[in-house]
């Protein structure tokens, strides 16, 4: 995954980014969490639609279909820092 791939805006809260793919996107969260987890970012909670993380120290959800919020991250610029970082533990 790249960042280029992905629409960013900022949640309706105001308190948040999300950023959605551009094309349509199934993540394998089960695979992603045992990657993050030997990356050393927190997974919170884990269910088959959604991961829960600490990371950063920002909450992030990371849903299936690719789409991540990163939360209390209302510029645009320090949130996209932070997704980049992420998915790079995603894919080591």
């Amino acid at each position: 995954m790249e960042l280029s791939e992905f629409t960013a805006k900022s949640c309706m809260s105001k308190t948040a980014c999300e950023f959605l793919p551009k094309k349509k996107t199934e993540l394998n969260l089960e695979k992603v969490a045992e990657s993050l987890r030997k990356n050393e970012v927190l997974v919170d909670i884990e269910t088959p639609f959604v991961l829960i993380l600490k990371f950063k120290g920002k909450n992030i959800s990371l849903f299936k279909s690719g789409k991540i919020i990163i939360k209390e991250t209302p510029e645009e610029k320090e949130a996209k820092k932070i997704a980049e970082a992420l998915m790079k533990k995603i894919e080591e």
